[in-house]
């Protein structure tokens, strides 16, 4: 073999490797049909020129049928060609069935007549020849050439329209055009190889097709993604590489932006650093002067630009192409309305600012007595979200019928164009329970009628505004009561004492130790009266926020407490491993009163049984003792926590639990059978 035939085996050989050694970095194009074509047409050209080093090599039996495969491989890389221009251009050729099969039939069909030539000898002949090296010299006939003919045919076609996706898309694409000219370049070589004997009659196409593969792929892959865009001269487009670096720009682009003028290699953030900005950032709107002293018809001379970035990637790297669409007068437009907006927020933040702190709760009814409104408040106060009272009468926040006829003799009045207002008016909550407000209502007139011609028939609805007296209500009970047990209860018992003075001072001599005792008796009560008097003022405080306990231990520590206070009293305890509700310590006063209560008040000897259950709305302890049970007076403390002058309790203790757990959010009720059970409710946690 001499220098000649190596020349030809090592150009072919690296033509045939850089074309499949290529396929990797075509794969990591990331627009399939693309990649597809791109793909293919590598690896039919790669496996062509390895085909023709092999038929120099191979010895001479198997040169023709060698060539003859060739010839196969060379005839298919047309197709993916065509694929490839047609995906990369954004037409859809490549996608119509009947095209398609066409094109397999077209193929198979000239397949079929070149590898029958051996039997019919029309497509070419082969002679040995010595110049410029011994190989077997071909000699295409007639059909050879019309095949050739159609090949370069539809291989011109797809360079067209390559050219002009180049020409319209408005990038320096002289790079690009130059690289997809070497790919018509070996037809040159091929005629010569007719004139001169110091060119062999091969095909050279696939020289081309490698020097096309390294230079779009590797050397200028930027360029060659920016120019396959659909979006041509009229759009802003800047393409990036993936550290930020200005590779290409449109034209419009540069009418946009005239500082990118000669700034391709500089980095946009020096380049254009408010551009940047909004492609790095979230905000996709780019406000930038247009460069003039005046104010334009529209505006103040500011443009605004809608910025999108497509991200392109190739191999490992990831570059991204910026378009600008002007939106000016749809920004402005939008501006203009947000500043609108922002105004009318405004001023409804004050108006809702005077509402909330003037009453805790905004309505508005129909004439029908029905919700149409309902602030947010709402909820905190009475558990309803707003949705779920409008359109409900108002009689749904009533705990009763006299509730009711209370409302509609109010709404009545404010119906004849008076503003009316009710204190301490009760309202139930979604949970059930009954809370306290003072309630101010005030017709709302036809916004159309003057206000000096407004009459009744002008109502449209009603404003009810509230606010929570619930808190006042209870400090006003709570200082009532211990004013009045205090005074009656120790009025009473001084009166005792009194009278057992004298009985003593009459009688020094027989039962004096007895009375004595009494005395000490009557004294012990006042003291345990004082006591839970000093422990209702300690827990007057009704603003704390609720936190996570668990019942269980607590009840523990203090039946172990109530066993060791009284050994004669029989506890046994029903609760499960964990009953967290929401509440706070002090809830354990209340318990202990209740604990101490049973033991002293059971049976002989006393019993008592303690069950904690749990439920998804609420934890609830209940303490059952085997005694006569609580007198009717004393129920009636805890359950409606009402004490009157006549209606009274002869201390304090249940008093204390009543005030604790209520305003721990919980509910106390008693039932009395045989013995007594008084169940305290504590809201479970969230």
């Amino acid at each position: 073999m001499n220098a000649a035939s190596l020349i030809y085996v090592a150009v072919f050989a690296a033509s045939g490797l850089v074309c499949l050694a290529a396929i990797p970095r075509a794969r990591a194009f990331d627009l399939p049909d693309v990649r597809r074509g791109l793909v293919w047409l590598l690896a039919t050209t790669g496996a062509w020129s390895l085909s023709t080093v092999a038929f120099f090599l191979v010895p001479d039996p198997l040169r023709e049928p060698t060539y003859l495969v060739g010839l196969v491989l060379g005839f298919a890389t047309v197709w993916p060609w065509l694929y490839f221009c047609s995906a990369y251009t954004n037409r859809r050729y490549h996608r119509r069935p009947a095209l398609r099969r066409l094109g397999l039939v077209v193929f198979v069909t000239v397949s079929l007549v070149k590898v029958t030539n051996p039997l019919h000898g029309l497509y070419f002949s082969a002679t040995e020849a010595t110049t410029p090296f011994a190989y077997l010299a071909i000699e295409h006939g007639v059909l050879h050439w019309s095949v050739t003919g159609l090949a370069y045919v539809l291989s011109a076609l797809g360079l067209f329209v390559l050219l002009e996706q180049y020409a319209l898309s408005g990038y320096d694409t002289g790079p690009l055009s130059a690289l997809t000219a070497l790919l018509g370049l070996p037809v040159l070589l091929d005629v010569g190889a007719l004139t001169t004997p110091w060119l062999i009659n091969v095909l050279y196409a696939p020289l081309g097709v490698a020097a096309f593969a390294i230079g779009v792929l590797f050397a200028f892959d930027g360029r060659f993604l920016a120019a396959r865009r659909d979006d041509h001269d009229d759009d802003a487009v800047v393409f990036l590489d993936a550290e930020g670096t200005i590779r290409d720009h449109s034209p419009a682009a540069e009418a946009t932006f005239p500082e990118l003028a000669d700034a391709r290699g500089d980095r946009l953030a020096t380049v254009l650093p408010a551009v940047a900005a909004v492609v790095d950032g979230d905000e996709r709107i780019l406000a930038r002067d247009d460069g003039h002293d005046r104010e334009d018809a529209d505006g103040d001379g500011t443009r605004y630009y809608s910025v999108t970035t497509s991200a392109v990637a190739f191999d490992d790297s990831t570059a991204r192409i910026v378009s600008f669409v002007d939106v000016t007068r749809d920004e402005r437009q939008r501006r203009a309305l947000a500043d609108s907006e922002r105004e009318l927020d405004e001023r409804t933040e004050i108006y809702r600012a005077v509402v909330d702190t003037t009453f805790d709760s905004v309505f508005r009814a129909d004439l029908d007595g029905r919700f149409t409104y309902c602030s947010p408040s709402v909820e905190a106060f009475l558990g309803y979200a707003p949705a779920e009272l409008e359109g409900r009468p108002l009689s749904v926040t009533h705990p009763d019928a006299d509730t009711t006829d209370w409302a509609m003799e109010k709404l009545s009045v404010v119906l004849e164009g008076e503003t009316t207002q009710a204190r301490d008016f009760p309202l139930k909550t979604k949970a059930g329970r009954t809370v306290y407000a003072d309630v101010r209502g005030a017709p709302i007139y036809d916004g159309s009628v003057p206000d000096a011609a407004r009459t009744p028939d002008d109502i449209v609805g009603v404003l009810l505004m509230a606010r929570d007296a619930t808190e006042r209500r209870q400090r006003e009970q709570l200082i009532g009561v211990i004013n009045r047990v205090l005074r009656h209860n120790l009025r009473n018992d001084m009166t005792v004492i009194s009278g057992y003075a004298g009985l003593l001072a009459d009688e020094l001599e027989g039962d004096a130790e007895k009375r004595a005792a009494l005395i000490g008796e009557t004294a012990n009560r006042l003291i345990d009266l004082s006591e839970s008097a000093q422990r209702i003022e300690e827990n007057r405080d009704l603003s704390v926020e609720l936190e996570s306990v668990d019942f269980v231990p607590i009840v523990d520590r203090l039946v172990d407490q109530l066993r060791t206070r009284y050994p004669e009293v029989s506890v046994t305890v029903d609760a499960p491993e964990e009953a967290v509700a929401r509440t706070l310590p002090r809830v354990e006063t209340a318990l202990w009163e209740l604990l101490d209560n049973a033991a002293k008040h059971g049976g002989t000897p006393p019993a008592v049984d303690v069950e904690v259950t749990v439920t998804d709305a609420d934890v609830a302890v209940a303490v059952t003792d085997d005694g006569p049970g609580i007198p009717a007076d004393e129920r009636s403390v805890l359950e409606s926590g009402e004490e009157t002058p006549l209606v009274h309790g002869q201390g304090l203790g249940l008093w204390l639990v009543f005030w604790i757990v209520t305003t721990l959010d919980g509910d106390v009720d008693a039932t009395t059978s045989s013995g007594t059970t008084v169940t305290v409710r504590l809201p479970a946690r969230e």
